[in-house]
């Protein structure tokens, strides 16, 4: 079992005991935030933070919903966010929130959270979003900072792994199902089955000869993770898998994707912290092809190929939406509408990564047939009555990589 995993598991021990001497305070919390919100607005947000993605990205919405980019209060209310969850995805993360907001953790945490949710139709225990449709993460600087020793600190990391001055790196993650299968060991979601999304999974091999490319670019290349099912395996001297070669901390997990060059990864949680940090993100073998959460933000999305289980053909746009399965979240929906998923590539990912890397650094050029390609996606997307729920609007941020476009001229038919 992974240091990581029995770290998590001794957060689990002797919580009855804990939870029970602070249930009189949390209740006593409680009313006195009750009686106060028939005076002024009072509000305690939920924060899930027993799942990285939604502890970085719902957090930092709410939070710019409240803020504006001088940090100056808008809501003149009483504003206090509780953890759900004993056990946090990332311990360096929750401190780093602790420092902008009013943060109760642990038990306490966990005991406010569930008396809210106890009384029915109260109005101060209020959930957190992760659909950022006014574009706050882009208007805003990042909400999170870091302190001077810490900057020194990952500096210094960097340079151990023989960053050179003026030297860029990116991070790259792949989803797989370790991490929720393993974590099954952790009292959260003992028992449970997950796969369910094993739609969202992808196989870390394929991805080699994509690094291998980003390194002989002169990128630095991080393979991150924190339980992962199996190593990357490469002799280039600039890829790292940091995932599984003992590196890896909570702290740097924030740092890296705080300032890497660009980031590669599978929407899988943990890229939402290069992206509260506004670094450039590439979505690669994204399912589902619309995702609401995904195309509100300035991605560039390469998706993960459906295709006719009989036929083997590759799905088409119109296709995907008359089989019902544009918005699908669960393993399940598309086999059963008949349709398979087949992985990106090796040559798939090498020209994703190539493309992303040109438009990070301004060099890419882009074909008059594939703008035009783009601007039809575009429009489809934000006016197919069945991608655009009615009367909710979802803003297009998000491009779709021209490769894939270039590599299926019949998406769009």
């Amino acid at each position: 079992m992974s240091v990581y995993l029995k770290q998590k598991i001794a957060v689990c021990r002797d919580l009855g005991f804990k939870r029970l001497t602070l249930l009189p305070i949390a209740v006593l919390i409680v009313i006195l935030l009750l009686a106060l919100s028939k005076l002024i607005k009072v509000r305690v947000y939920i924060v899930q933070n027993s799942r990285i993605g939604h502890f970085t990205i719902f957090t930092a919405l709410t939070f710019l919903t409240l803020f504006d980019d001088k940090r100056n209060l808008r809501d003149k209310g009483i504003n206090i966010y509780a953890t759900n969850s004993l056990i946090s995805a990332n311990t360096y993360l929750e401190e780093m929130w602790k420092r902008k907001i009013t943060l109760i953790t642990g038990n306490l945490g966990w005991l406010l959270v569930d008396l809210l949710n106890r009384i029915p139709k109260n109005k101060v225990g209020v959930e957190t979003f992760g659909n950022d449709r006014n574009g706050l993460i882009n208007q805003h600087h990042p909400c999170l900072t870091f302190e001077a020793k810490e900057i020194e600190y990952g500096t210094n990391f960097l340079k151990s792994v023989g960053l050179e001055d003026g030297q860029k790196f990116v991070c790259l993650h792949v989803r797989d199902s370790s991490y929720l299968r393993k974590s099954t060991y952790l009292g959260w979601s003992a028992g449970h089955d997950w796969s369910h999304h094993d739609y969202r999974n992808s196989e870390i091999s394929t991805y080699v000869t994509a690094a291998e490319v980003l390194a002989e670019m002169g990128y630095l290349v991080f393979r991150m993770g924190a339980v992962v099912e199996n190593p990357l395996i490469s002799k280039h001297p600039r890829i790292i898998d940091y995932a599984t070669n003992g590196m890896r901390t909570e702290f740097l997990d924030i740092y890296l994707g705080a300032h890497c060059r660009f980031c590669v990864s599978t929407g899988s949680g943990w890229d939402s912290i290069p992206q509260i940090f506004r670094r450039p993100s590439l979505y690669v073998n994204l399912l589902p092809v619309f995702s609401h959460d995904c195309v509100v933000r300035d991605l560039l999305i390469y998706p993960k190929v459906l295709q006719d289980e009989k036929t083997k053909n590759a799905l088409r746009l119109n296709e995907i939406i008359d089989r019902g399965i544009q918005t699908r979240h669960e393993t399940h929906h598309y086999l059963s509408a008949g349709a398979e998923f087949r992985e990106m590539n090796s040559d798939e990912l090498v020209a994703a990564v190539t493309e992303m890397a040109a438009r990070v650094e301004g060099t890419f050029a882009e074909t008059e047939e594939q703008k035009q390609m783009q601007a039809k996606l575009k429009l489809i997307l934000s006016t197919h009555p069945k991608l655009q729920p009615t009367p909710d609007y979802y803003p297009i941020r998000s491009e779709f990589a021209s490769c894939f476009l270039s590599n299926y001229p019949n998406f769009l038919d």
